[in-house]
């Protein structure tokens, strides 16, 4: 028995409701599947690998930056991983990662910036401390590098404090200045091969290292940017292009027959890595003038010698839309 007020739908009414429900389903359907999930993600993987290598800088306290291939739409983030680190603490001689070195005439004496330290010139011609850092397939400089060294002039002579192989060499002068070399190659279409680019030489000016008192050295290069920095201000800088020639050799402290006059601690060396690369889904590219890499200082920021100016990157779609994505001088994207 029917309630009264009610009654059911006619045969008509329910082919209508149908009608009208197959209509706006199929509508719905067919603007679902006309969306490009691929594209419309783009913005996210370009803003996903920019904070990458923002966070790495603030985390590490070290450069970080984001290479942009514009013919083939690669994204790399990349920061700075420690290769190596030593403290001339204990004999025989232990570095961190399995880089035990080896005493050749040199010595660990009391005094140094924390525990022991490594002095180079006892007495001894050619005193050395070697590490076979080529032993370890991680130790790979070719895309740039941070050597951080602790050093206090004792003396007045100068001499050679560090060479990694025929890639890097770090020396003290008389003054106490600091000459940093570093050894790069290019690739020569022509031969299919890597040859040698030449020696790029930074030299700081005179008395940049205090005598008779521990000086924090910093040595950084990204492959575009060589630096010095001594108690975190830089001394002396160049811009240098090019792949630091592989090192095939030992790491050596100290030697030749002239040896530094001084004691080194809290060595920390450091290589650029890709930490993540991505590539822009089809349809998707960046457009002629986008910037080949952002860079970031140690600190998350924005490198300031490299831009001066928040950065704008843009992204175009086939249909023609554009996409912005910016990053402020304090790193933030938006």
């Amino acid at each position: 028995m029917k309630h009264p007020g009610t009654r059911g739908m006619t045969l008509i009414e329910l082919l209508m409701v149908m009608g009208l429900m197959a209509l706006l389903l199929g509508t719905g359907l067919g603007v679902i599947a006309s969306l490009d999930y691929g594209t419309y993600g783009a913005t996210g993987l370009v803003r996903s690998s920019l904070r990458s290598a923002n966070q790495w800088a603030m985390a590490r306290q070290a450069p970080a930056r984001v290479r942009l291939d514009i013919e083939t739409g690669r994204i790399a983030a990349e920061g700075l991983a420690v290769v190596g680190t030593w403290h001339f603490e204990k004999e025989p001689p232990k570095g961190a990662l399995g880089l035990d070195g080896e005493l050749s005439g040199a010595d660990f004496v009391a005094g140094g910036f924390l525990g022991k330290a490594l002095e180079l010139d006892s007495g001894v011609p050619d005193g050395s401390y070697i590490v076979p850092v080529h032993t370890d397939p991680a130790f790979d400089l070719q895309g740039g590098f941070q050597i951080q060294i602790m050093l206090l002039p004792t003396g007045a002579q100068g001499g050679t404090v560090l060479r990694l192989d025929r890639s890097v060499k770090i020396e003290v002068t008389r003054q106490r200045g600091l000459v940093v070399t570093v050894s790069t190659q290019r690739f020569d279409e022509e031969t299919g091969k890597e040859v040698s680019a030449g020696d790029a030489r930074l030299a700081t000016p005179a008395g940049v290292l205090r005598a008779d008192q521990w000086n924090r050295v910093l040595v950084t290069y990204d492959r575009t940017r060589f630096a010095a920095l001594v108690a975190g201000v830089e001394v002396a800088f160049l811009l240098e292009e090019g792949e630091v020639l592989p090192v095939k050799g030992s790491m050596v402290l100290g030697g030749g027959q002239r040896p530094w006059s001084g004691l080194v601690d809290n060595l920390v060396i450091s290589a650029v890595g890709a930490q993540d690369e991505v590539f822009l889904p089809l349809g998707v590219s960046f457009p002629k003038g986008t910037p080949g890499e952002i860079l970031f200082r140690a600190g998350g920021g924005l490198d300031r010698f490299s831009h001066k100016q928040p950065v704008e990157l843009e992204v175009e779609f086939e249909d023609g839309r554009r996409e912005v994505v910016r990053v402020n001088m304090y790193g933030t994207v938006e």
